[in-house]
């Protein structure tokens, strides 16, 4: 290639993005114009779009806000609730993993043990129409949450017993514990004796999910889906709960965030950092893309 060539890249057959800090700003739910103009330029060469998220449906979709139809594919399916479930544009469920009664029982039991750092635990019906649903451990905390949270959750109090009961009324698929202030625990992942559970702490919050769940795992499911082998797409990430999707053997593997201890940390867990593209912002993936 010629000094001040542009390299010439091949279009992948899907792209697969996280939300948080990928696409938007970090703190942000803003998606910058950058990164539409990306978007809009695979889609127009017929590259399939799509979103793997924590997010439940409802709230992913919330927070795509007006770009939701030019950043989700028609024909696409969506990895959420960290791949926990997937579904389709219109959040109808294609998989999902759902917790059994003992599964239920190990967590409601580890939340209980550890109820002091918890601030509230929340979990989202299959039934998209329903609102989530959040407990408080402290009912004076239920005003204030109601207050904040309560235009996408039903806020409620009582005990941990009624709690296991909604759970076990109804498919379940991940539940999460938004950690108090004052516990700070990143990047731990505890697997359950005996069971088929796993709790994930990230981003101040635990998470339960069955073990097998990854956002790998969906992806390859997404891919097996629509025929596409897992070496002609792209995935960008910018967090630890992305490293899996990360570690796949894709065609481009994007890793979004500046050159930080963060950055440190999330190459300590992956296989080929030689092999991974980095961009510092979204704007930038942002142009990437639109090169492609």
């Amino acid at each position: 290639m010629d000094d001040g060539e542009q390299p010439i890249y091949k279009l992948p057959q899907m792209a697969v993005f996280d939300i948080d800090g990928t696409i938007t700003a970090p703190h942000s739910s803003s998606i910058p114009d950058e990164v539409i103009r990306g978007f809009e330029h695979l889609r127009k060469h017929g590259v399939i779009t799509t979103i793997s998220t924590g997010r439940p449906y409802v709230r992913m979709k919330e927070t795509l806000g007006e770009h939701f139809e030019s950043i989700i594919d028609n024909k696409a399916l969506i990895s959420v609730e960290h791949g926990a479930k997937i579904v389709d544009k219109w959040g109808r469920v294609i998989v999902e993993s759902e917790f059994n009664p003992k599964d239920i029982d190990k967590l409601t039991e580890f939340t209980g043990l550890n109820i002091d750092m918890v601030q509230f635990l929340v979990f989202y019906p299959a039934d998209l129409s329903r609102k989530a649903q959040i407990w408080c451990p402290e009912p004076s905390d239920v005003e204030s949450t109601r207050e904040q949270r309560g235009h996408y959750a039903d806020v409620y109090s009582g005990s941990l017993i009624d709690v296991k009961e909604h759970l076990n009324k109804q498919l379940i698929s991940s539940v999460s514990i938004k950690l108090k202030s004052f516990i700070h625990v990143e990047n731990l992942k505890l697997e359950f004796t005996g069971g088929s559970i796993k709790a994930v702490f990230q981003d101040g919050a635990l998470e339960y999910m069955k073990s097998k769940v990854t956002k790998a795992r969906a992806i390859s499911y997404m891919c097996k889906y629509f025929g596409i082998y897992e070496h002609n797409i792209l995935v960008a990430g910018n967090a630890m709960n992305d490293v899996d999707m990360l570690n796949m053997e894709t065609q481009y593997r994007i890793l979004v965030g500046p050159d930080s201890k963060e950055r440190e940390t999330i190459l300590g867990y992956t296989y080929a950092p030689e092999l991974l593209t980095y961009v510092d912002t979204p704007d930038d993936l942002g142009r990437f893309l639109q090169n492609l």
